[in-house]
């Protein structure tokens, strides 16, 4: 049995991500760790601060060498979620990937024994593996957003409308159901021994919810006013 640790959502470089405040209790969990998963949306190329995207892409990789650096004796992790699959970021990150030994990323999802992680993208909608790549296709040439629009989702935050959104679009058994329809679809489903899914992307925290034989787990957000939770389980590899 291995420990592994998993984050989603960080959304590092958008104004509203609280991530920066829980980097000491990330460190020590990734100490804690034999495996950490970063499981999409770390990053956030859609709402970056930074001067230009490739700033951001400067920026990312720059901080996640310094985490790798880190922790050297941990094995890295990274799915690729919407608001980090940006094509210019991944190609950087492919070549990045290849100077680090301890670090593997994976486009859609990871499996480790019978634990599934993958963003959780596919909770938009009813998705098999040619929907994700269609849904992901759109993000991959994103740009930035600007002042007016941060300034509508800095109100929108500041009221916190955002979570009652995220809690209309995201009802627990409606997200679940949205993961299990395409972890079926891909083959990865409880015939094929899979028990636990750590999934991100709709900013609702699940502490464990059982759905037909698979327990489903998910952090929140690092994000202002939302939950947030660094996840732990124990793996069989």
């Amino acid at each position: 049995m291995q420990s592994v640790g998993t984050v989603s959502d960080l959304h590092l470089f958008c104004k509203r991500s609280r991530a920066l405040k829980h980097m000491a209790a990330l460190d020590s969990a990734i100490a804690e760790s034999d495996v950490f998963v970063l499981n999409g949306d770390v990053f956030d190329f859609r709402w970056s601060v930074l001067a230009s995207e490739e700033e951001t892409i400067d920026a990312a990789l720059e901080w996640l060498d310094g985490l790798l650096g880190r922790h050297p004796d941990c094995a890295f992790h990274y799915v690729l979620g919407n608001h980090d699959c940006l094509r210019s970021f991944t190609e950087a990150l492919s070549e990045f990937e290849s100077t680090q030994p301890n670090l593997t990323c994976h486009p859609y999802y990871l499996r480790l024994g019978d634990t599934l992680f993958l963003h959780g993208d596919v909770a938009m909608r009813n998705m098999d593996a040619e929907g994700l790549e269609a849904y992901r296709s759109f993000w991959r040439y994103h740009k930035r957003k600007g002042r007016l629009m941060n300034w509508v989702w800095d109100a929108a935050f500041l009221l916190n409308l955002h979570r009652g959104i995220h809690r209309m679009a995201f009802p627990p058994q409606t997200a679940v159901a949205r993961v299990r329809h395409y972890i079926d679809s891909i083959g990865e489903g409880p015939e094929s021994g899979i028990t636990s899914v750590y999934f991100g992307h709709t900013h609702m925290a699940l502490p464990g919810y059982a759905h037909e034989g698979i327990q489903f787990f998910n952090g929140g957000a690092a994000l202002q006013g939302l939950e947030f939770n660094i996840l732990r389980a124990r793996v069989s590899l």
